[in-house]
């Protein structure tokens, strides 16, 4: 899911329910805002390019994102992150 198409068909699907959601950081945020998505069974995160996403000043998205998941989820959630080339400082 991403911005610039219609989040009233995002929310249809979503609401069918899914079992693998993906998703840009910004259209993440805007349907956890809408209460579109429920991180209580969750059992994984994966950020794909993650350096890239941290060093396009994301960090604060991806933070948020995060936040909700551990909130929202009793149980451990495993995060995965990849990239093609990953800094030491990530």
């Amino acid at each position: 899911m991403y911005g610039g198409t219609s989040l009233d068909e995002q929310t249809y699907h979503l609401r069918r329910g899914v079992d693998i959601f993906v998703g840009t950081c910004g259209r993440v945020i805007d349907h956890m805002e809408r209460k579109n998505l429920d991180f209580s069974c969750l059992k994984m995160v994966v950020l794909d390019e993650a350096d890239q996403m941290l060093n396009l000043g994301f960090k604060e998205n991806v933070e948020q994102i995060m936040r909700e998941v551990k909130q929202n989820n009793t149980n451990e959630v495993q995060a995965l992150m990849f990239s093609a080339t990953v800094p030491h400082w990530v």
